[in-house]
C-alpha cells in the first residue's frame, strides 16, 4: 500500500507540475513549414511516421509536444539527433510546430498480439500493488488518450518499438543503471532536474516482458 501512496503522490506532483506549461501563442501555417522541411522525414509531414523507432506526433497534445521540443532544445530531455533538429530553432518556432502537429487528424491503431492482452490489461488498468506499479490508464485514460489538461499524452496505438524504448530509457534513469551516456537514459518527467518523476518510478518496477506486452497492447489500443 505504500508504495502505490508513493506513486500516487508523484502522480499529483506530475499533474501539478506539467498542467503549468504554457504554450505561446503559436502559427499553425508557420509551423508546417518547419514540418515539411525538418521534421516529416522522420516523424511524417501529417504526423504518422513510417518509422517504428520514431514517434506519430498527429493529433498529440499540444502542451506534450511543447514540452518536449523545448527540452530537447536545453538538453533535459538528452537526444542527440533531436538536440540538433530542434538547436538553431526559437521557442515561438517549437510552440509552431507544436501546435501544427496537434492540429493534424489523430494517427491511427497499430496491431496487437492477443496472446500479451491478459497480462497487459492487468497492468495497464489495474496496476501491480505489489510491486507499487500504478495503472497507465491512471495517468493516460482507459483508452490511452493522454490527458491534455496535465499534459500527459497520447499513448495510444502509438509504434510499439518506440514505446519499449522509451518506456526502457525510464526504467534506466529509474533504477539509476550505469550507462555510456546521458542519451540512454530519460528523466525529464520529473517535476525538477535532479528528482526522479512518475514514468521513472514505475518504469523501474517493470520487467522486459511487462515492457513488451504493454508496448505491444498500447500500440493496438483504441
Amino acid at each position: 500500500m505504500k508504495k502505490i501512496i508513493t506513486a500516487a503522490s508523484l502522480m499529483i506532483v506530475s499533474v501539478s507540475g506539467w498542467s503549468a506549461i504554457a504554450v505561446p501563442k503559436h502559427d499553425v501555417a508557420a509551423g508546417k513549414v518547419i514540418a515539411e522541411s525538418i521534421c516529416g522525414a522522420c516523424h511524417g509531414v501529417n504526423g504518422v511516421s513510417a518509422v517504428p523507432a520514431q514517434p506519430n506526433l498527429g493529433g498529440q497534445n499540444i502542451k506534450y509536444l511543447y514540452k518536449q521540443l523545448i527540452e530537447f532544445k536545453s538538453g533535459h530531455r538528452n537526444n542527440p539527433i533531436m538536440s540538433a533538429q530542434v538547436a538553431k530553432l526559437t521557442d515561438q518556432d517549437l510552440a509552431n510546430v507544436a501546435g501544427y502537429y496537434a492540429s493534424q487528424p489523430r494517427w491511427g491503431v497499430g496491431y496487437a498480439n492477443p496472446a500479451y492482452a491478459p497480462a497487459a490489461q492487468k497492468l495497464f488498468f489495474g496496476g501491480n500493488s505489489s510491486r507499487g506499479v500504478i495503472p497507465c490508464a491512471g495517468c493516460h485514460g482507459g483508452k490511452g488518450n493522454g490527458n491534455d489538461f496535465a499534459a500527459f499524452p497520447r499513448i495510444s496505438g502509438q509504434h510499439s518499438a518506440y514505446l519499449a524504448t522509451q518506456l526502457k530509457l525510464f526504467r534506466a534513469a529509474g533504477r539509476e543503471d550505469e550507462v555510456a551516456d546521458s542519451s540512454q537514459v530519460r528523466v525529464n518527467d520529473s517535476a525538477k532536474k535532479g528528482e526522479k518523476g512518475m514514468m521513472q518510478v514505475v518504469a523501474s518496477k517493470l520487467s522486459d516482458n511487462d515492457i513488451k506486452v504493454l508496448s505491444d497492447f498500447i500500440s493496438a489500443l483504441h
